[in-house]
């Protein structure tokens, strides 16, 4: 799907560039460590790690016939976890699924305007479920995991974790909106100019 605001083709162009078949392909971004920040690689451990858990409980239940109990549940608070680092990342890197269509048809200033009180919504919407997560820990601290004797407080711990990591992300964003508009108005997928 190509933005309107992006595209500076002519019919013609697109006319040509449909019927010349291009093969090239764009060499391989290097790798580099320095394009990953500490939640890439929090989200990387927890990844092997469920993939050891879901692999240890597929080999016990249908190799062995000897099913470890604690390995359904284990998997499912881990793939919890991932998501919301996962959730972390997005943030990070602003991208996150929203809706563009509005911002297709509105002003660009308009629209950029949009973008930095969804932005201000967004920090609002997570401090406030951080704030929730902080409360609910204590509650949840007599309670114990069906097959583990570990408090699902633990579980609810690393969410607020993740969520805190979101909120502090999402500030850096709502600060760099705020204090440099023309350069991420530059930047923005959706607010770029003819």
């Amino acid at each position: 799907m190509t933005d309107y605001k992006k595209s500076n083709n002519s019919a013609a162009e697109n006319a040509d560039s449909s019927t010349t078949l291009s093969f090239h392909q764009d060499d391989e971004p290097v790798f580099d460590y320095a394009n990953y920040r500490f939640e890439d690689w929090i989200a990387f451990a927890l990844f092997w790690l469920l993939a050891i858990t879901v692999f240890s409980q597929f080999i016990s239940r249908f190799i062995f016939a000897a099913p470890l109990g604690w390995t359904e549940e284990v998997a499912r608070y881990q793939l919890i976890c991932l998501g919301f680092m996962g959730a972390c990342i997005g943030i990070r890197k602003n991208s996150h699924i929203f809706v563009a269509l509005f911002h297709r048809w509105l002003p660009t200033k308009v629209s950029f305007r949009l973008y930095q009180l969804i932005a201000t919504l967004n920090v609002l919407l997570i401090a406030t479920l951080a704030y929730f997560a902080a409360q609910i820990i204590p509650q949840l601290h007599i309670h114990k995991m069906a097959s583990l004797d570990v408090p699902i407080s633990v579980l609810y711990g690393i969410v607020l974790a993740s969520l805190l990591i979101m909120l502090g992300r999402s500030i850096q964003l709502l600060l760099n909106l705020l204090k440099q508009p023309n350069q991420l108005l530059e930047q923005s997928p959706s607010c770029n100019q003819d």
